[in-house]
């Protein structure tokens, strides 16, 4: 009877040493797959800080962008979609401009690739940047401005020698098609620019009351879908920035 409960309790040891590894295995199979859990959120987390959100367009501009070659004394169009269709070159018949918009681009977007932009030390910056941030992204004027603020910033630090302006968001009309916004804050938008312009000691050109009607929208004459621009209104653009875009030395000779 003695040799049959010792060997009952033998057999309950083992039976407890093979749970008890078992349980081990289990757990550690576990911790493994949630240490493997864990670094895939991080690695999402760190696909979001890279951006990977933005749409093709913008990576393939980008790209392309970055593989451009570099020349010296550039003069930088630097924007979203407004500035992404003009023929500048043509527009100020000046070969060393070069077209740096992106449509759909914000201020988080340009900053995001603007060491590509500053890396030649371009002679000239002209920069519109904001209706995106505005219209698709719903941030306030406060927060725009703290964003193209950090632009600037890294223009004075990084490219200290480059001529800035700053030019201002332009209009939309609301009646026309679907990009409803209200003007006045474009207007505020604006303001806030004139007065990053003065603290960065930069050039701001007022591009806004050139081309709107009486009642503070983007004059339909220069629009088909409300917020981008027909050819009239790049002349009218041309016409403003033109005297102060720097003349090539090839046209000097």
């Amino acid at each position: 009877m003695n040799n049959q409960v010792i060997f009952l309790l033998w057999i309950s040891v083992g039976i407890n040493i093979l749970c008890f590894f078992i349980g081990g295995f289990i757990f550690l199979k576990k911790a493994r797959y949630y240490y493997l859990f864990l670094k895939t959120l991080k690695f999402l987390n760190l696909q979001k800080s890279l951006h990977l959100d933005y749409p093709p367009y913008y990576w393939h501009k980008k790209s392309q962008y970055e593989l451009l070659p570099q020349t010296e004394s550039e003069i930088i169009m630097l924007g979203d979609s407004i500035t992404d269709e003009g023929e500048w070159i043509e527009l100020l018949g000046n070969i060393k401009v070069k077209n740096r918009g992106i449509s759909g681009d914000t201020t988080e977007r340009i900053l995001y690739r603007l060491s590509t932009i500053i890396a030649s030390q371009p002679k000239q910056i002209f920069l519109m940047i904001g209706i995106n941030d505005l219209i698709n992204s719903k941030k306030s004027v406060i927060e725009i401005l703290e964003s193209y603020q950090e632009i600037l910033k890294e223009f004075q630090e990084k490219t200290p020698h480059t001529e800035i302006f700053i030019q201002s968001v332009l209009p939309v009309h609301n009646k026309i098609y679907i990009y409803w916004h209200d003007n006045k804050n474009i207007i505020n938008l604006n303001l806030g620019l004139q007065k990053l312009a003065q603290k960065f000691n930069y050039k701001y050109v007022d591009l806004f009351s050139k081309l709107i009607d009486s009642e503070n929208q983007l004059d339909v004459k220069y629009t088909v879908d409300g917020l981008h621009l027909n050819g009239h209104a790049y002349l009218v653009w041309k016409s403003v920035i033109e005297k102060y875009v720097a003349t090539s030395e090839i046209q000097k000779s």
